[in-house]
């Protein structure tokens, strides 16, 4: 019998044998103040054994009755994506779980990635506790630091300290950037806030087949072997946790947090998922919308009298476009169709997990589809990389079409050597039948997704649709509730904030529940509305959510931007489900009444100052405490892109201190990323050579004419920048053995803001998907000989002119 079947099987007859979470006793120790202090002895203890009575101590107990709960958030999905709720991609698992329970389509985010989560799992509004932004762009005020307050225990360490066994599986993207290595502090990474357990990835993003992995307090690095799939490994992660959970403590209640991460960018996917959909996007995106609205009304998960938004001018119409234009973008759908339904897949397996075991029927499951709305940061075009628009740099289709050549066509997109991201009128279509979509926080696009929860130990009502307006910030009193338990008002010895979220489980049992979630704020990147009571006045900057090109930052910039030009619009929700019809013309009393509480909620919030999230782009950056030296050694790797030297836009040297053998030396010395932008200091064929990648669009090699010296050799590439903080600058790189210049050339572009969102820098080795092709068949390419120190100096000394 296999480990995996044996774990079932003695799980499955524990709770045949009745030892299953009915049988908990209840534990009566007062949980105002957590965690719950230890019980007082009472037995009897006299001086000997004759007449003494036991008592032992035992850990805090879940309420009896308590459910298990798993809380799944799909990433960069939209309304109009999964077939459950109409869209064109498959969703078995959300549908099966809708049948046994209920479809939530007035369900909010917050329109961007670390917000939503940091709302879900804390209760309270993303500013509140400190992610206004990404977490990569932590900015100096409140509502920006990216830093989780101790004054808002969130839904882990609640659960936890009540005695539920906690995991989480998948992306975190809640540490701030600087704190994701072997230093921490770990007080916010998930083990720190409430986890027993974590594997997963910390940053925004990852990479399907070369991930960079942590497990609870470490980073652990790059699988190694072939064939590997990220969803595959986190789904047989977290079915292994809940068995060996269930052996151990069948009668302890669970919560797992199951968020893989899929399906954001860079949209990777095994071929065979995305040929399913061969052909089925020929249609293109305006016809798609078509079509899912269609569905959308047979379904009932909008309502009959719900009008279709029109197109915008910022998406192309699809009839516009060239026959290789259609096909390119068609099969960029037909692989981002692929990877939903993969993901889908990877639930369903640990859905199935829990029917085996005979846990499904007391599991609370809240099925989340997408933290915002579907992702429009490929541009019109779609992009072979993600960093390209994170970047700045729009890409014609014929640059896009003539790249993709270059890293294997049509056919490599998903695979692993692309890191590709749709165009954003797919995203509009899989937004339907709302307006925009992610960082839009005006706009119904980018803030309602579809919500599936499933509990059918509790849920009469199979396969209902409820209505009443809910937010992420819901579901953790939402799960208390359910729990049995109250959110404390001392944690640690801290006091608490309020929990800002209402629980909706007011709405298992009634349709026409008087909504209970009156009022709300939404905002993200200046992007901003105020729900109240049925309303929505919205405003959105003048931004086009995919660019990031000087003229847009120049109109935004501090001094320039002034919030009160910009143009608001009304929606009566209660009979406009999609936001059609803009009222503000004709009651400019209830705008000014929903504009003025939008203040009030930004102050009492930290919503302000606006922009804040875009304060790195405008150069008001942390002080660096003055470090200008960063030393690595041999047994470095897998250095988060977020931890590696700042070297972007300044001078800056790299050295190292290298022993090489007599009969010569191969490998990398360091190297960050991969070809889709990064840097590689490597000997090949006994030269030294620097390979630097401006993501993947342009790749420069500078090569010694020489052989590397065989002995001790010091080595160095130094960067001379032609105008130091201009974004993207470009300079003069040279390569030294010793004292002696042994190569030189230009960069006439540098990557402005990062080279990767997930892939790490290694010293003496290159893990994961190589920078230089040429040694990807001898990959990680250690190095040969031997390594001392690797240096990174900044600054203009660091690499005169």
């Amino acid at each position: 019998m296999r480990i995996g079947s044996l774990r079932t099987a003695l799980a499955a007859t524990a709770l045949a044998a009745g030892v299953g979470i009915a049988g908990a006793q209840q534990d009566d120790r007062p949980r105002s103040a957590l965690p719950v202090p230890d019980a007082p002895f009472g037995g009897v203890s006299n001086r000997t054994l004759a007449g003494s009575r036991p008592d032992y101590p035992t850990p805090v107990a879940a309420p009896k009755g308590a459910p298990n709960v798993l809380l799944v958030l799909i990433d960069d999905a939209g309304f109009g994506n999964p077939s459950t709720f109409g869209g064109p991609c498959q969703t078995p698992t959300l549908s099966k779980l809708a049948s046994q329970g209920l479809r939530y389509n007035r369900f909010h985010v917050t329109a961007l990635c670390s917000p939503t989560r940091a709302a879900l799992l804390s209760g309270r509004n993303h500013h509140a506790v400190g992610f206004g932004s990404i977490a990569e762009f932590a900015g100096g005020w409140p509502g920006y630091n990216a830093t989780w307050p101790k004054s808002a225990a969130g839904v882990a360490q609640i659960l936890q300290a009540n005695g539920y066994s906690t995991a989480a599986f998948g992306k975190w993207h809640l540490t701030p950037d600087d704190q994701q290595g072997a230093a921490g502090p770990f007080d916010r990474w998930p083990c720190g806030l409430g986890f027993d357990y974590f594997y997963g990835f910390l940053g925004g993003a990852s990479g399907q087949y070369d991930p960079v992995l942590a497990e609870n307090n470490k980073v652990i690095g790059v699988p190694k072997g072939k064939g590997y799939y990220l969803p595959d490994d986190l789904t047989d992660r977290t079915i292994t946790w809940i068995h060996d959970q269930k052996i151990q403590a069948p009668d302890r209640p669970f919560f797992i947090y199951y968020a893989t991460g899929a399906t954001h960018s860079p949209h990777h996917v095994p071929k065979e998922w995305a040929d399913r959909y061969k052909g089925k996007f020929d249609q293109g995106w305006d016809r798609l919308r078509e079509e899912t609205f269609a569905r959308q009304k047979a379904l009932g998960v909008i309502p009959a009298n719900a009008k279709l938004t029109p197109r915008d001018p910022a998406f192309p119409a699809w009839d516009g476009l060239s026959p290789d234009e259609k096909k390119l973008y068609a099969r960029q759908m037909e692989v981002y169709a692929g990877f939903q339904e993969n993901t889908d897949h990877q639930v369903g397996r640990v859905v199935e997990a829990l029917e085996a075991m005979g846990q499904a029927d007391n599991t609370l499951v809240l099925y989340i589809w997408g933290d915002n709305g579907s992702s429009m940061e490929g541009t019109e075009t779609g992009t072979f990389n993600e960093l390209t628009t994170l970047s700045g740099i729009p890409l014609t289709p014929g640059q896009q079409m003539k790249l993709m050549d270059a890293y294997g066509g049509i056919d490599a997109w998903g695979g692993p050597v692309m890191q590709p991201h749709f165009a954003c009128a797919w995203a509009w279509a899989g937004n339907t039948p709302f307006r925009w979509g992610k960082q839009v926080a005006s706009h119904l696009g980018g803030t309602r997704n579809p919500m599936v929860v499933s509990w059918p130990r509790r849920i009469r009502d199979r396969g209902g649709i409820r209505s009443q307006f809910s937010h992420v910030i819901d579901v953790t009193p939402t799960i208390l509730e359910a729990a049995g338990i109250a959110a404390p008002s001392r944690f640690n010895g801290i006091e608490q904030m309020p929990i800002h979220g209402t629980s909706f489980a007011y709405t298992f049992d009634d349709a026409a529940a008087k909504e209970r979630h009156t009022q709300q704020y939404f905002e993200i990147f200046g992007n901003r509305a105020l729900y109240k009571d049925g309303w929505i006045a919205c405003a959105r900057i003048d931004r086009i959510p995919w660019r990031l090109d000087p003229a847009t930052a120049a109109r935004l910039a501090p001094g320039k931007y002034d919030p009160e030009q910009d143009r608001w619009e009304l929606y009566n929700l209660a009979e406009d489900f999609s936001e059609s019809e803009d009222l503000a013309a004709k009651y400019p009393e209830k705008l000014r009444e929903l504009q003025q509480l939008f203040w009030q909620d930004a102050e009492t919030y930290h919503v302000t100052p606006l922009l804040a999230g875009f304060s790195k782009f405008f150069g008001i950056n942390p002080p660096q405490a003055g470090r200008k030296s960063y030393a690595f050694f041999p047994d470095s790797e897998n250095i988060g892109s977020g931890m590696i030297p700042p070297i972007y836009n300044e001078s800056y040297s790299i050295a190292a201190d290298v022993e090489v053998p007599e009969a010569g030396a191969e490998g990398v010395i360091v190297a960050e990323s991969d070809v889709m932008g990064g840097f590689s200091l490597y000997v090949q064929d006994r030269k030294l050579k620097y390979t630097y990648s401006f993501l993947g669009l342009q790749v420069e090699t500078l090569a010694a004419a020489e052989d590397l010296p065989a002995g001790r050799v010091k080595i160095r590439l130094e960067f001379a920048a032609d105008e130091p903080g201009k974004l993207g600058t470009g300079g003069r790189n040279r390569l030294f053995v010793g004292d002696r210049l042994v190569a030189e050339g230009r960069l006439e572009h540098t990557c402005p803001m990062r080279f990767t969102t997930y892939a790490g820098m290694d010293i003496g080795k290159d893990n994961g998907e190589p920078v230089v092709p040429s040694y990807a068949a001898r990959s990680p390419f250690a190095f040969t000989g031997k390594i001392g120190a690797v240096v990174f100096d900044l600054g203009p000394a660091a690499a005169p002119r």
